[in-house]
């Protein structure tokens, strides 16, 4: 009886791994070193290894694609913000030390726009 629970344990953690090699393999967010090194780590730490990787690829996977919202424009960006009312947020890398939340970081009174 013992033998076939490790058998059933074995292939479970075999299969997991494959799955998780598998999709780092066919992913394009790790440099080849990463990769090597993500796949000792599935097969080092059997069901462990494999759930973090697959954790991370998808939660690389969802930050990078873009989310579509119902109400919008279909052109990725959220509406109401900087970019998609066409300001100029280009020299404001984020709102600074002249903070202002109108978006002209608080810069009108030093010849700003």
């Amino acid at each position: 009886m013992a033998t076939v629970i490790a058998s059933i344990a074995l292939g479970l953690a075999v299969l997991l791994n494959l799955v998780a090699t598998v999709k780092l393999v066919r992913s394009d967010f790790e440099t080849p070193l990463q990769r090597v090194l993500q796949i000792v780590f599935i097969w080092a730490i059997p069901f462990i290894g494999s759930i973090i990787v697959i954790a991370v690829l998808k939660g690389a996977y969802s930050d990078r694609k873009p989310r579509s919202d119902s109400g919008s424009s279909g052109d990725g960006l959220l509406a109401g913000s900087d970019v998609a009312l066409g300001r100029d947020t280009s020299h404001h890398g984020s709102y600074g030390e002249h903070s202002g939340f109108d978006g002209h970081g608080g810069d009108a009174g030093h010849g700003g726009h």
